[in-house]
């Protein structure tokens, strides 16, 4: 059904309505005047929407001024329509064979208790427009709702559909590259095969073995060291600092509509934060479309939500409690219902730069057509809370201010962070969005963009977020991101062959250095200290093995681990330097302990990996020990 009058109409009501079309704003709006807002405020709000490029009821709502229900309950008297405040869910329908997206984009449900009506949301039509489709549908077949009242109805009705696909999609139509299946039968083959060769060399010769599987796995790390390597030498040098001055200002009516998601769960006490710094992004407030995700299960965060003053951009989305319970499943359920040409995801204790939002849609508007995806910089803002904020800070600043960047200007794939990714809608759903399976999803996302084609850029912005505080919380997040690295890993490589044509010969040795390399250097590391001491106690250390291969090495073992560890800790250190965290410097010293740290976490991972491969162990946030922001 359209909602759009006939213009070609030369006579009648509807030539005489859509000849009032043209008449000025202020006047379109008299009918709110004295009783809903003043004339000052009305002015401003017809101004500021001709600089957004928005209707004047837009303004009005989104920046609180006039309540919703009231702007709706008025147009419905001066348009003689009734008004229903509340849907009931069995008296108002979609129409028949409509999609979600096309329910909230026309705003019109059924309704039942009246033979061939319709409930409407006129979210996109002025009044005077609104009276030329009543003039020409006829008014007697319409009564009118909030948009609000309406998304409702339609999340209502398309619930089990919305949780059907946000689980199934991804694993029914590209089952090879969903972690639902944890390996396919080459792979197990392979791991019982190496498994047992390592078992019998070892029980052959077992000072042998452990030094030959030593110094090849030293050959692995090489690439690792030099990416870091070079990521330490371009950062010192200013090759990666790509912010501009001042952000690129496109015209506030040219910027389209841009959807947040926001996944929350047991965050009650977040909400107020996270709502504080949406608020500040630099954007109009009526193009912005935000989600909060919330668990069914999750009633405290649900109740504090509903009992919340949200803004009307602000809207509340329940995802069905079913497994698997992860935050790729929410955010699949709420991605259909996204009004955005681009979306970004932000968690509960995240505070992005206002201005983040306008430089990421200058970098897509900027970039090549296959550009799906933004990443902005994390880093953290209670660096001081602890020994573990500390070494999180260092960890966060070499990685998103110079590993990553490095990756983007070498335009190899690049493995998300998990939050302040900006997306092309309409490449995300070509993907089929996130794997509900994969706990570690942004990592798994970014290699299936670039499988397909598409570019991630590194945006020159930060969102600071929380680390940490307490070693339960970091080992049970760290646990879970490295799970997720292995099941990214194990996906991916499932055929081999098809991921190499795929990514390219660089792409390829780019996935198995980052990903692949970050479990192996976890699972190794300890192993390294083990073995210096063994070497110690048989007065070995230090003496080269014999052999055509064994020096050359043995070299390599010796450079991995002086230039390996000097390349991580400068890396480190100039990138805190240059964040302006000076005072943890020294910190650098101390990273090898936080590595066994992560060691453990590593461990913990493949553990969990045999036993609850989809459990997401939530990290909490909001801890006293957090608050203390540097």
């Amino acid at each position: 059904m359209s909602l759009v009058p006939d213009s070609r109409a030369g006579h009648g009501p509807v030539a005489e309505t859509v000849a009032d079309l043209s008449a000025p704003a202020v006047q379109e709006y008299q009918f709110l005047l004295a009783r809903h807002v003043d004339a000052a405020t009305l002015a401003r709000a017809c101004a500021l929407a001709e600089q957004w490029g928005v209707h004047p009821h837009h303004v009005l709502i989104a920046n609180g001024w006039l309540r919703e229900e009231d702007y709706y309950r008025a147009l419905a008297e001066t348009t003689s329509l009734s008004f229903k405040p509340c849907l009931s869910h069995r008296e108002s329908l979609p129409p028949a064979q409509s999609s979600p997206r096309q329910c909230l984009a026309q705003g019109l449900l059924q309704d039942r208790t009246r033979p061939k009506s319709y409930v409407f949301a006129p979210a996109h039509l002025r009044p005077n427009m609104l009276r030329a489709v009543l003039a020409q549908l006829g008014p007697k077949r319409f009564s009118l709702a909030t948009p609000r009242a309406v998304r409702d109805a339609v999340y209502h009705h398309f619930a089990p559909a919305l949780a059907r696909g946000a689980v199934e999609t991804l694993a029914a139509r590209r089952p090879d590259l969903s972690a639902r299946g944890r390996t396919v039968p080459w792979q197990r083959a392979a791991l019982l095969l190496g498994v047992a060769v390592a078992l019998t060399a070892l029980l052959l010769a077992p000072t042998e073995t452990v030094r030959t599987l030593t110094l090849l796995l030293a050959l692995f790390f090489v690439p690792i060291i030099a990416l870091r390597a070079c990521a330490a030498w371009a950062l010192s040098r200013g090759a990666l600092d790509a912010r501009p001055q001042a952000p690129d200002r496109t015209a506030d009516a040219s910027l389209p509509v841009y959807t947040i998601l926001a996944p929350l769960y047991r965050e009650a006490h977040m909400l107020p934060p996270l709502l504080a710094a949406l608020r500040r992004l630099d954007w109009p407030a009526a193009k912005l479309d935000i989600k909060l995700i919330l668990e069914a299960s999750d009633r405290a965060t649900i109740g504090a939500a509903r009992a919340a003053p949200l803004p009307s951009n602000v809207e509340i989305v329940v995802v069905p409690d079913c497994t698997p319970r992860t935050k790729p499943k929410a955010l699949n359920h709420a991605l259909p219902l996204a009004r955005g040409e681009y979306l970004v995801i932000y968690d509960a204790e995240d505070r992005p730069e206002p201005d983040q939002l306008r430089r990421a849609y200058k970098v897509f508007q900027d970039g090549p057509p296959n550009l799906a995806t933004v990443q902005a910089h994390l880093n953290i803002y209670n660096a001081h809370s602890s020994w573990l904020t500390r070494q999180f800070t260092l960890e966060y600043s070499a990685l998103f201010d110079g590993v990553l960047p490095l990756l983007d200007r070498l335009k190899l794939p690049i493995p998300l962070g998990g939050t302040s990714n900006h997306f092309r809608v309409s490449a995300l759903r070509w993907l089929l969005a996130w794997d509900p399976f994969n706990v570690t999803e942004d990592a798994d996302l970014g290699t299936r963009l670039a499988r397909n084609g598409y570019r991630c850029s590194v945006i020159a912005s930060t969102t600071y977020e929380e680390a940490p505080a307490r070693f339960g919380s970091w080992i049970r997040q760290r646990t879970r991101w490295l799970k997720g690295f292995v099941q990214t890993w194990l996906v991916h490589m499932r055929r081999p062959a098809a991921l190499w044509r795929e990514l390219g010969p660089r792409g390829f040795l780019a996935f198995q250095t980052v990903i692949g390399g970050t479990i192996l250097s976890a699972l190794v590391h300890p192993w390294f200290y083990a073995l210096v001491a063994a070497e110690l106690a048989v007065g070995g250390f230090m003496a080269p093995p014999s052999g055509l291969l064994g020096i050359p090495l043995w070299s390599i073992a010796w450079f991995d681990l002086v230039v390996g560890y000097g390349a991580a800790m400068a890396l480190a250190g100039i990138a805190v330097q240059r964040r302006g965290l000076k005072d943890l410097s020294w910190q650098v010293a101390l990273m090898p302990l936080y590595w066994l740290l992560v060691s453990a976490a590593a461990y913990r991972a493949l553990w969990q990996f045999a036993t609850a491969p989809f459990k997401w162990e939530k990290t909490e946030h909001g801890h006293p020990a957090s608050r203390r922001i540097t």
